[in-house]
């Protein structure tokens, strides 16, 4: 969710608006509303930078959901120690091992026998092309024989074009609608 990314580059003097992290929560609060979780749990870059206000908001937007339990499996954007993150509210794991997932912030390299990788971090995104060759890059779920990269569910977020390999399968973000790919 890159959580702050928007508060840390405004306070370096570039005008990001305040709304990018606003939806952030009105989009979850969609997600709990319509599915109600008992967990959330992150992959990673749930933050960006530096502890600001974003963080707060972020924690009291989560004490709306007290009935969900909230896990943190650290990235690369989680700068400080567990501490920090438990004061959030967040139980925290370097990996997290569920039944026969391993969730883990970047992709696993050598996945053991019998676990299926979820992971973050690349922020996956497919480029579509029509007929009159115009182009739109999409994010995407991405799902491979031994492994899943899920896309980054913030506003303010980049995004990364993977080549997924015969076999794989994706799912495009489509607005409100997920979409098949067929490869």
């Amino acid at each position: 969710m890159h959580i702050g990314k928007s508060a840390h580059f405004r306070a370096h003097g570039i005008a990001i608006p305040q709304m990018a992290n606003k939806n952030n929560f009105w989009n979850l609060s969609k997600v709990f509303d319509t599915f109600k979780p008992n967990k959330l749990i992150v992959l990673g870059d749930m933050v960006h930078s530096t502890e600001n206000n974003e963080w707060s908001d972020f924690t009291d937007f989560l004490d709306n959901y007290p009935t969900v339990k909230r896990i943190l499996v650290r990235g690369n954007h989680e700068l400080y120690l567990n501490e920090v993150y438990a004061k959030m509210g967040f139980e925290v794991h370097d990996v997290l091992k569920i039944e026969s997932f391993i969730l883990t912030h970047e992709p696993l390299t050598e996945i053991p026998d019998g676990l299926y990788n979820l992971c973050g971090h690349i922020h996956p995104a497919v480029r579509l092309t029509g007929a009159g060759k115009q182009s739109l890059r999409a994010a995407c779920f991405w799902f491979g024989s031994s492994q899943g990269v899920l896309p980054a569910c913030g506003e303010f977020t980049g995004t990364y074009s993977v080549s997924p390999k015969a076999g794989d399968q994706l799912f495009i973000i489509a607005g409100n609608t997920v979409i098949e790919k067929k490869l």
